[in-house]
């Protein structure tokens, strides 16, 4: 059953037993006949709540909302809930065990680099989600010489910023003086974005934005130029996990990781429950959470598992924003040994997902 909770932790908790959740009217996760929950042996492990961190709705975290609904952590013998919060707020409760994940991945390696006790155990992607969308006339990056591009926030600290400052340095321009940034102030999404009003409104002729912005601005009649995936290595939908819940309750988190694993082959997989699945957890139409799928699913990551490369890259782009010691490094920063145990679990049962 699909519950919305007020809680002491947050202001707005979202939460989803994991019994699985009740789709919409409009929608129906396991009423598609690729979409069956394949017969699975129940874990023998004692049943167990976890509270998971989400900083926003996104497709980012597609694969946790489809274990949901699946039945992919019930099957662990996990009760779990969304808890939704800005990043600041998930990582104080990650640290003071009131969450035991989170999947604000990036904030987590800036708290290990001022001494917290953090593991990064799971990535999404590790190419960055993000596209430049601009006005029409604009056709290639050396077009945005003289023009204003509109950001959450002006300066390495912001991931839309840093983007496409790199960028416009591998195009042989100079961020500080040949485009004029403004800050929008939202790294949301939606028609009310307020990325997406600057440029609708003149005040901007380019913005760097996340699926849900650059689906909005298109539908302004905008056009999308450049994908920083393209040149831009990211951690994204990063899943974090304190250091004392890995070393504790080692068999939780694999059996946390496992459906997460499951859920991440059926979104590469079956497209309908992607869909449907998409539409029940995040605010788009069905025409915009199908282009949004299509966009992001060829980006993901193989069951959640980089590259050691991967996770350097990742982590030195995080770095470029934010203040990070010497002794955060790749070695430091991630532990996904028990991802790979969850895959090696998965694939040792037989279980497929279109099955």
């Amino acid at each position: 059953m699909t519950r919305f909770l007020t809680a002491a932790l947050v202001a707005a908790v979202l939460t989803m037993a994991a019994c699985g959740g009740t789709a919409s009217p409009t929608t129906s996760v396991a009423g598609s006949a690729s979409s069956s929950v394949a017969p699975a042996a129940q874990s023998s492990r004692a049943p167990a709540k976890i509270n998971f961190h989400l900083p926003s709705r996104s497709t980012s975290y597609l694969p946790w909302y489809i274990a949901q609904e699946k039945g992919y952590f019930k099957e662990q013998s996990l009760t779990v809930e969304f808890v939704q919060a800005n990043s600041t707020v998930g990582i104080d409760s990650l640290i003071s065990g009131e969450t035991q994940f989170t999947g604000a991945a990036s904030a987590a390696m800036a708290a290990l680099g001022r001494g917290a006790a953090l593991k990064t155990v799971f990535i999404e992607s590790a190419r960055a989600n993000y596209w430049l969308t601009t006005k029409p006339d604009i056709k290639t990056l050396a077009d945005l010489r003289g023009k204003v591009i509109v950001t959450p926030s002006v300066g390495p600290g912001d991931t839309y910023y840093r983007l496409m400052a790199e960028t416009l340095k591998k195009a042989g321009m100079d961020p500080t003086k040949d485009v004029k940034f403004i800050g929008g102030g939202s790294a949301g999404g939606g028609s009310g974005d307020v990325l997406v009003g600057a440029m609708v409104g003149g005040r901007a002729d380019a913005m760097v934005g996340n699926i849900l912005q650059r689906l909005a601005a298109e539908s302004q009649g905008f056009v999308t130029i450049h994908s920083f995936a393209e040149d831009s290595a990211d951690l994204q939908g990063g899943i974090a996990t304190s250091t004392k819940l890995l070393s504790s309750q080692s068999d939780l988190v694999r059996a946390f990781l496992a459906a997460g694993v499951k859920g991440m082959r059926v979104m590469q997989a079956d497209p309908e429950t992607d869909l449907a699945v998409t539409l029940k957890y995040v605010q788009l139409s069905q025409d915009d959470a199908r282009k949004a799928i299509d966009l992001v699913r060829p980006l993901m990551a193989t069951d959640g598992l980089v590259s050691a490369q991967q996770r350097k890259d990742g982590l030195d782009s995080i770095r470029a924003g934010v203040e990070l010691p010497d002794s955060v490094t790749a070695e430091t920063a991630f532990d996904l040994g028990p991802l790979q145990d969850a895959i090696k679990a998965v694939d040792a049962s037989g279980w497929k997902p279109l099955s």
